[in-house]
């Protein structure tokens, strides 16, 4: 082979890898935490939105996306589409409990990793708070953020706080496989300007990579509407309705500058973009966690009942909406039910890269790829299943809602019924009226179905036990 020929095959290869990566598009995920449905204006909230609903207007919202009662669980059932209780993140673990996901985990940007793409975390993790646990050590290429809870600004402000039995909260950096370094002491003052450095941060990231050739995936994880309430200084006063709203206008403002990072580097239609939140707002019964010296308010959670931590509407469904220009067609809504597990396999599929999701353990999500491309009228879903902790709280199925003990709101003790009590969301979004004892027992038969589901999910966590919180699961024989 002559040199001219060589270099003309090399030339081809180039060509080919390059036109691959071209084929993928681009994924941006941006997480608000503790996101009540209400809490954007484009589903009645009378402080305005505008680049939320403009973006909302893009693509296709979903009005029936389902999330997990808090915000550990929910980002595990991103990160792995596989249901939190199975993989140990059942809920929010306390300072010093086992936490974390196992390294035999397939998270969602090892996958992406495994496709071509660079992987990036800017903001809260919350699925692992040791130094192994972070996100650089679970696939992510690049980490800057905060490994645990939003509520650790505060630690430090408490008047017994003694960082001699407690972990200070720290920023922290990381970088793919080597151990992260702190940034600096997470605190308030920290706090009240997180979201905006966030936001530049993943901002630099979008222009950078958008040069690179290559395609990415950039989790964008914002620390607002979770307590302690704080405010950038540019919005404080800005509703002139108290410092919630004040952060409603800034989390619209931060996602603005997102969006037109996206713009003005060029990549809008070959980059998919994802807009959820993790959990309902929270019913706070005293009090809101607010910044020393703020006084507060509290989210929306639209017409429906709960919030965080309960397995009522108001806690699972929250804001989502999905652009993927000239795919998806803009301006569609949707009620169909639609899961936080089912991001890791559609995500995984608008990769290309359906065949990199493992066989080896249960998937719970579902591909819903063709339904959010419009190519199917009806989502690949027609049931979610709500654990709160270790305990199965509730099934959906269609249009009703069973529900086996309940919390009424965040910080409530629980409530274990007789008989399930049985709701329809659709007509009764309050889940007000219980249908079996109004109605003598006549939409008994419902059992049948939704059970069915509940069985079939039992049988597989007895031929795939749950792991357990924080431990180091080597694999099924």
């Amino acid at each position: 082979m002559n040199m001219l020929t060589s270099c003309l095959i090399t030339l081809a290869l180039l060509s080919s890898f390059t036109s691959v990566a071209s084929e993928k598009p681009n994924i941006i995920y941006l997480l608000v935490d503790n996101w009540g449905w209400g809490d954007l204006s484009i589903q009645g909230s009378t402080i305005q939105t505008p680049n939320i609903d403009k973006f909302a207007n893009q693509g296709l919202r979903l009005t029936n996306f389902n999330v997990q009662n808090q915000c550990t669980p929910t980002r595990s059932a991103l990160h792995t589409g596989r249901l939190p209780i199975r993989t140990g993140n059942q809920k929010v673990p306390a300072p010093g409990e086992p936490d974390g996901l196992a390294y035999w985990e397939y998270t969602l940007p090892e996958l992406l990793s495994d496709a071509g793409y660079h992987t990036s975390l800017f903001g809260k993790w919350h699925v692992g708070s040791q130094i192994k646990k972070l996100p650089n050590y679970q696939g992510y290429d690049y980490f800057w953020g905060q490994q645990e809870g939003t509520q650790a600004a505060a630690y430090t402000t408490t008047t017994q706080w003694d960082p001699t039995v407690a972990t200070t909260p720290y920023i922290y950096e990381g970088y793919k496989g080597k151990d992260a370094e702190k940034v600096k002491v997470y605190d308030i003052p920290v706090k009240v300007t997180m979201d905006r450095e966030i936001t530049n941060r993943a901002i630099d990231n979008i222009k950078k990579q958008a040069k690179s050739g290559k395609p990415f995936f950039s989790y964008i994880a914002f620390t607002h509407f979770h307590p302690p309430f704080t405010v950038h200084p540019d919005f404080k006063n800005a509703s002139k309705a108290g410092i919630y709203a004040d952060t409603q206008i800034e989390v619209d403002h931060n996602i603005g500058l997102v969006l037109k990072a996206i713009k003005d580097a060029g990549i809008s239609d070959n980059t998919v973009v994802i807009l959820t939140g993790d959990n309902g707002a929270g019913n706070f019964p005293q009090g809101s966690g607010l910044a020393v010296g703020e006084d507060g308010g509290g989210g929306s959670n639209g017409p429906w009942r709960g919030g965080l931590s309960t397995a009522y509407e108001g806690g699972l469904r929250t804001p989502a909406m999905i652009r993927y220009p000239n795919k998806i067609k803009a301006g569609r809504v949707s009620d169909e039910i639609v899961g936080d597990i089912d991001m890791y396999t559609t995500i995984a599929s608008f990769a290309g890269a359906d065949k990199l999701i493992p066989k080896d353990r249960p998937i719970d999500g579902v591909n819903q790829k063709d339904f959010i491309l419009g190519k199917k009228e009806k989502s690949n879903r027609d049931h979610f299943i709500v654990f709160v902790g270790d305990e199965l709280f509730a099934i959906k199925w269609r249009n009703m809602k069973m529900h086996f003990a309940a919390y009424e709101s965040t910080h409530s003790i629980v409530q274990k019924f007789t008989f399930p009590q049985l709701f329809d969301i659709k007509n009764d979004p309050k889940e007000a009226y219980e249908l079996w004892g109004n109605k003598g027992y006549s939409h008994a038969w419902m059992m049948e179905p939704m059970m069915k589901e509940i069985v079939t999910l039992k049988k597989s966590m007895i031929k795939y036990p749950n792991i357990k919180p924080g431990e180091e699961f080597k694999g099924y024989d």
